[in-house]
């Protein structure tokens, strides 16, 4: 394999695995329907106070005022008693399901960087 081709496959192969590194780190826009309560939402908006999913439309530094529990609420209580179980999860902090696709794709980017190297290195000392 010629050093230009182990150049090409190595410049191939990142531009096809780099776009796909941001799509694990995408964070979901939410908005105040995303919320069961306005504490929920409150803590969204406390984690980061400027405001990226426009929860709180007046500026007032309270999140989704009209959702159960906020001040826009009569009782704060809740109107119904929940019935049934919880929804629980695997433990996982992910939010979304991006599969197992950007993990093949990276494995053999990975693999196709390692084998273009070794093939480099076997032209330039003339095994080739």
């Amino acid at each position: 394999m010629s050093l230009r081709r182990c150049t090409v496959a190595i410049v191939l192969t990142a531009g096809m695995s780099v776009p796909l590194a941001g799509t694990a780190l995408a964070a979901p826009d939410r908005n105040c329907a995303d919320f069961a309560t306005q504490p929920e939402a409150q803590a969204v908006l406390d984690a980061d106070r400027s405001d990226p999913n426009g929860l709180d439309d007046d500026h007032d530094g309270t999140a989704c005022e009209n959702l159960p529990g906020g001040s826009g609420s009569s009782s704060g209580q809740v109107a119904t008693s929940p019935r049934g179980g919880v929804a629980a999860g695997d433990g996982s902090s992910s939010t979304g399901d991006a599969g197992a696709l950007p993990y093949l794709l990276g494995g053999l980017a990975f693999a196709a960087a390692g084998g273009a190297a070794f093939g480099a290195r076997r032209a330039a000392r003339g095994h080739a």
